[in-house]
């Protein structure tokens, strides 16, 4: 009897379960992962070549805010929503007491490597109607409502962002797999054997394909990964130095202390102790 060869397995194999069908449709993965979302009124804000691993959504309520980026500066203007992805490095500056909404949030590792810059846009009536609902939420205790209008809000500004800024995401399928178990797998001691073995490559293989799409070798692109984790437990939890390390896979405080000096010119005390919009 001839197997159709459109049929296939949906469950590993040796699994107790049985599913057999056709896929029609097979879309990638995404996370959206919303670290904080504010209301803030700023008399000042100066903030020097800032570099964090998470996007910012920044929506004025009042002019006043200007971001810098390579030397062009953007004024932010009531109206207009924008969005700052992760890794690029900006400065700001007021030329008068402003207000705004903000947000920060990571989108997975596929999406955090989109290209660097500043992206401008109109709100839409969808965001206007959202503001209720962020005020009201404001006003409950934390754990009362789920923050689904900051969802809502997070996911109507992504969909605004032009196609070239996902351009550099078209990647080798086996450098995604390697991207995606190292993303998963921060908190253990990894080997690029074992990446290489996950993505179905050589070591030889696997350092040459990172290299030829995104510039860097595997154990670079991981350590960055728990980098900007244990960027994101800093500036968003009250976890301890040395728990953050550990569970990044950073071994110690100590360890932690010198990457982030050697990749990330701060400390994780002074990233910890900045606070910002």
């Amino acid at each position: 009897m001839q197997t159709n060869k459109n049929i296939l397995s949906l469950v590993p194999t040796g699994s107790a379960h049985r599913v057999q069908g056709q896929r029609t449709v097979a879309l990638p993965g995404v996370t959206v992962d919303i670290l904080t979302t504010r209301k803030i009124e700023l008399q000042q804000w100066e903030l020097r070549r800032l570099n964090d691993p998470y996007w910012r959504l920044y929506w004025p309520v009042s002019p006043g805010g200007v971001v810098e980026i390579e030397g062009e500066k953007t004024p932010l203007e009531p109206g207009f929503m924008y969005l700052i992805p992760p890794h690029t490095t900006f400065s700001t500056t007021t030329t008068r007491p402003f207000s705004k909404w903000y947000a920060h949030f990571n989108l997975g590792p596929l999406a955090d490597r989109a290209a660097p810059g500043i992206h401008r846009f109109r709100t839409t009536t969808l965001m206007q109607s959202l503001i209720p609902g962020l005020i009201k939420l404001s006003k409950e205790k934390v754990a009362a409502r789920f923050p689904w209008p900051t969802i809502q809000l997070v996911i109507a500004a992504v969909q605004c962002l032009p196609d070239s800024v996902w351009e550099k995401q078209h990647l080798d399928a086996r450098v995604l797999r390697a991207m995606e178990f190292m993303h998963q797998h921060l908190g253990i001691k990894l080997t690029a054997e074992q990446v290489a073995r996950h993505a179905g490559l050589s070591v030889r293989n696997l350092n040459h394909l990172f290299q030829q799409e995104l510039q860097q070798a595997p154990m670079r692109v991981l350590l960055d990964y728990r980098l900007d984790e244990a960027c994101r437990q800093l500036r968003h939890t009250e976890k301890s130095i040395e728990s953050i390390a550990e569970e990044c896979g950073l071994t110690n405080r100590y360890y932690l202390s010198r990457m982030l000096r050697q990749y990330r010119n701060t400390s994780p005390a002074m990233y910890r102790d900045e606070s910002w919009g």
